[in-house]
């Protein structure tokens, strides 16, 4: 049995990608980008906001980049709990493995700020040991900090944890800090743009995870 499992937060605890595709469709049509630029941004989610604008709008300065964040976060910030339903099976989950002993971290491109008042609403708060946001590390997916950040600080070895996420970007940075990942295909990313981080597996969604979680690396 893993002694830790580290999750994403975005499009693997909850169902949060179709709300944020309609804040990006929002500024889609308020700023009257292309339909090429929509599909490109889609594609980010689960990578921090500011590298997002850097990706989508390499030519334009960081000034309109900030920008740009700010106005995507004056619209999502209102409505972030409504637009983060969890799974269904989530608490179900977070139960089991607490009753396993099992501790329960958050690692996520999505600001601390955000997460923990829906992790409040929805009473889960208390599952869970650490919540690593954008601003708690200097590197952000798919580099390995947030691993080694919450491995060090629940003083468990990497031996010992797993990451589960919904994103090629989770799953790279298991790889990246030499940890067992787990994709899950309830995001934004197939089981095949998954299959190419190389996971130790690759499931439906949180409740097949869980027996992959209890039964640890070495029992497969």
């Amino acid at each position: 049995m893993y002694r830790l499992a580290i999750f994403d937060f975005d499009g693997t605890l909850v169902d949060s990608a179709p709300g944020i595709i309609d804040v990006m469709r929002t500024m889609v049509v308020e700023y009257d980008l292309s339909m090429e630029t929509f599909e490109s941004w889609s594609s980010l989610i689960g990578v921090p906001l500011m590298k997002q604008m850097e990706l989508i709008f390499p030519d334009r300065p960081q000034s309109y980049h900030a920008l740009m964040a700010n106005r995507y976060r004056s619209i999502y910030d209102t409505k972030a709990v409504e637009l983060c339903p969890p799974f269904p099976s989530l608490k179900g989950v977070l139960e089991r493995l607490v009753e396993a002993n099992v501790e329960i971290a958050i690692a996520s491109s999505k600001r601390r700020a955000i997460i923990e008042p829906v992790l409040e609403h929805h009473k889960l708060a208390g599952y869970f040991r650490l919540v690593v946001g954008s601003q708690e590390v200097a590197n952000h997916k798919p580099d390995p900090e947030s691993v080694h950040v919450i491995a060090n600080k629940l003083a468990i070895p990497h031996k010992d944890l797993v990451v589960i996420g919904d994103s090629t970007f989770d799953l790279e940075m298991a790889r990246n800090a030499g940890v067992d990942g787990i994709g899950v295909t309830t995001g934004v990313h197939t089981r095949e743009e998954l299959a190419r981080a190389q996971p130790r597996h690759i499931v439906g969604g949180l409740d097949e995870a869980l027996p992959l979680i209890l039964n640890g690396r070495m029992k497969h």
